[in-house]
């Protein structure tokens, strides 16, 4: 029984960092902050990320909005860079 029990908690675990993995970040190579908006399925989140800085795990699915740059469509491991006032996608 406790074999059963680690290993379906290891299975768990595992699971846990794929999806984290699994996460677009979003990247300022510009010198100023700018205010996010997460729009994810419904809702929206606000925040803001300060020049030359990352956020990690941002969303696994979702639209970011960088108020005053643009919006952009990202999922699973997407990285944006907003770099010279526009947004990239790798």
């Amino acid at each position: 029984m406790r074999k059963i029990i680690n290993t379906a908690l290891l299975a768990i675990v595992l699971a846990s960092g794929a999806a984290a993995v699994m996460a677009a970040d979003l990247r300022n190579e510009d010198g100023k902050r700018y205010e996010v908006k997460v729009h994810d399925g419904g809702t929206t989140r606000n925040t803001w990320i300060d020049g030359t800085s990352t956020i990690l795990s941002i969303c696994s699915s979702c639209e970011i909005e960088v108020v005053g740059v643009g919006r952009i469509k990202v999922s699973g491991s997407d990285q944006v860079t907003i770099k010279d006032g526009k947004l990239l996608k790798k």
